[in-house]
């Protein structure tokens, strides 16, 4: 009787361990969500990292701190005018360096990157991941930068003033995109507003290219 009552006390503590092995594993793998397709996007986002740096690098010269510090042998009529371009570089520059830095130079730069070649993100690091890049677009994000220009004369050339205006409003608008604003972003989504960022600041790049030639 008590070898009964002691095997069904076994069968019991077995039963029970599994079960809680069962709710762990569930625990585990309900809070790790798989990020390896969506990490696929960074290709794309590598393309315009290295397109921005050989446009700068064509057009630039540095000064004792940074490389692309203003448009080299450059000197128009238009000193508003030239006065942009060079703020633009500067613009164009810090963003990079934002988005490239591995926490030398910002404390909370690009924190997405942590991310690439990992396989998985569990939901509170995706939950932390949302609070830090929300506050990337914020006031202290090198995006703001693009908000000055309204503001500014630019130019004496209507043209001009518009064509810039045109191109730096698209970046500023990501400000107040709603993609941009989720603060429960899937992984996804994250990557995919990394990736808009980033190619947005490469047209700034591209517009700088065919200016400097155009105008040189």
């Amino acid at each position: 009787m008590k070898k009964k009552r002691k095997a069904v006390v076994v069968s019991i503590i077995i039963i029970l361990l599994a079960c809680f092995l069962v709710i762990i594993i569930y625990s585990i793998n309900y809070n790790k969500i798989d990020i390896q397709q969506a990490n696929s996007g960074w290709i794309i986002y590598d393309k315009s990292i290295t397109n921005i740096k050989e446009n700068m690098e064509a057009i630039t010269e540095p000064n004792e701190v940074f490389d692309w510090w203003t448009l080299k042998n450059f000197d128009i009529e238009d000193d508003e005018y030239e006065n942009t371009l060079n703020s633009l570089v500067a613009s164009v520059r810090m963003c990079y360096l934002s988005y490239t830095d591995d926490g030398t130079l910002y404390t909370n730069s690009n924190s997405l990157r942590e991310y690439r070649n990992k396989k998985s993100i569990t939901r509170k690091e995706l939950e932390q991941l949302n609070y830090s890049m929300y506050n990337e677009i914020s006031e202290t994000g090198c995006l703001t930068r693009f908000t000055q220009y309204n503001s500014l004369l630019v130019s004496n050339d209507e043209n001009l003033r518009n064509e810039v205006h045109n191109i730096t409003n698209k970046i500023a608008d990501l400000m107040t995109n709603e993609l941009f604003l989720k603060k429960d972003a899937t992984y996804d989504e994250l990557i995919l507003r990394k990736i808009i960022e980033v190619h947005l600041v490469e047209d700034v790049s591209e517009f700088l290219i065919k200016e400097y030639n155009r105008l040189k």
